[in-house]
C-alpha cells in the first residue's frame, strides 16, 4: 500500500468507528513520514496493519503522536523482534 493511500485508509476507518469528522485533513498527513518509512523497508501486510494500530489507538479525544506511529512501525519492521536497521542512531 503505497503512503498516501494508507493516509486515506486512516481517513475512512476512523471516519467509520466515530461520529465526528475523526481524521482531520492534519491528521491524515501526520504519519506520512511513517507511512513512507514503512513503504520503504517494510511489507504490504505491514502498511496495514500499522494503518489499523493508529486507528486503534485513537478515540474521541486522543491520537497516538507521529511518534508513537514510529515506535508501531519499528515493531513492524522487525526480523526476529530486533529493528533491521539502528536508523543511523
Amino acid at each position: 500500500m503505497r503512503p498516501e493511500t494508507a493516509a486515506r485508509q486512516l481517513k475512512y476507518l476512523a471516519d467509520t468507528r466515530f461520529e465526528e469528522d475523526s481524521a482531520s485533513h492534519w491528521e491524515e498527513y501526520a504519519y506520512n513520514d511513517v507511512f513512507e518509512y514503512v513503504y520503504e523497508n517494510g511489507r504490504r501486510q505491514d502498511m496495514t496493519e500499522l494503518v489499523t494500530r493508529i486507528c486503534d489507538e485513537m478515540d474521541d479525544g486522543c491520537r497516538p503522536t507521529a511518534d508513537d506511529a514510529q515506535m508501531f512501525a519499528d515493531t513492524l519492521v522487525t526480523e526476529g523482534g530486533r529493528p533491521l536497521t539502528d536508523g543511523g542512531k
